[in-house]
């Protein structure tokens, strides 16, 4: 059996991560709750595969026998990270996953301990929002002794897959959250902030969202002090039937809207640095960022327990990712 297995290889962003492995000349397993679905996928790429829900301990335990990493690329991630987590702790396989809700990062502190004692890696959000913006934290905060405090925003362009819009809907944190001294505390909903994405249209007004960087930035730079803010734009959050939507963005429109972060770092004695990212679109990120995680992981980069591609890979990983650039601002 192969060492490499993606749950939910046949949605939007499982499937391009699929494809990617199998450029890569990855052994993986493509898994998944669909006979059809998963055969098709398999067929085309010439790779094995398996068919199973998450929801019977015994056959996760059969499926995952022979596994070293598992991608769950399976939404809504309520409903799946809980028992894959489990079953990969159960089983000493390293998990990871592209989850965007906080309580799966919740989740992985919980079981901090417990995956540590059986030497696995849980690392939610290996691709995403999580690896751009904890590595572009991560870069600014180089040279500064101790980080108190860092602000830090995403332009998110291009339009939503269906099942990232499903799985928002059905997962949206009730509160806006911000970290204050090591602890989670409602944010104002309209403490708008700007930030200069250097992308050539100067500052642009961004709004406060929970963004589970405030848990794996915390981790990875020890500030206590966070908040993170979205700048939208095009049609990122759609409204109405939200079934009706595609599959997700063609290939040509993810070209067309590539994202940019920005983020301001303040240490102790006062330093402050700023920097930004310029990457490909989230949708070709993620799955590409997810695959090149896996891949290291195989090859033996590991630190048990909960862990963020920056603590583990370190602030260059999104540059593995092609048309990454990381940047100081003045």
């Amino acid at each position: 059996m192969a060492a490499f297995m993606i749950y939910g290889a046949y949605g939007y962003t499982g499937r391009i991560a699929s494809e990617y492995a199998a450029t890569l000349g990855l052994q993986v397993i493509l898994a998944g709750r669909s006979d059809r679905k998963i055969r098709d996928l398999a067929s085309k790429l010439d790779t094995k595969f398996l068919v199973f829900d998450v929801n019977d301990p015994f056959i996760l335990d059969a499926a995952l026998k022979g596994v070293r990493v598992f991608l769950n690329c399976a939404g809504p991630f309520m409903r799946t990270a809980s028992p894959l987590m489990a079953a990969c702790i159960r089983n000493g396989v390293h998990y990871l996953d592209i989850a965007a809700e906080l309580d799966s990062y919740r989740l992985a502190e919980k079981l901090d301990a417990e995956a540590s004692e059986k030497n696995v890696m849980l690392m939610p959000g290996c691709g995403g929002s999580v690896a751009m913006l904890g590595c572009l934290a991560g870069y600014a905060a180089e040279g500064i002794e101790k980080p108190v405090s860092i602000d830090v925003a995403l332009l998110v362009a291009g339009s939503m897959s269906r099942g990232s819009a499903v799985s928002a809907s059905e997962n949206l944190t009730a509160e806006c959250l911000k970290r204050v001294d090591g602890e989670l505390i409602a944010q104002d909903t309209t403490a708008t902030d700007s930030f200069d994405f250097n992308d050539g249209k100067g500052s642009v007004s961004c709004f406060p969202v929970t963004l589970p960087d405030l848990i794996t930035i915390w981790k990875s730079t020890g500030a206590s002090n966070i908040r993170t803010f979205v700048h939208v734009a095009g049609n990122a959050f759609p409204s109405g039937d939200l079934d009706a939507l595609p599959d997700g963005p063609t290939a040509q429109e993810r070209e067309a809207n590539p994202y940019h972060a920005s983020v301001t770092v303040a240490g102790a004695d006062g330093t402050v640095k700023r920097a930004a990212l310029h990457t490909v679109n989230g949708y070709t990120f993620t799955p590409l960022a997810s695959v090149q995680a896996a891949e290291r992981i195989l090859g033996g980069e590991v630190v048990r327990g909960f862990q963020t591609p920056a603590t583990v890979f370190g602030s260059r990983f999104v540059k593995s990712v092609r048309d990454t650039v990381l940047e100081t601002l003045e």
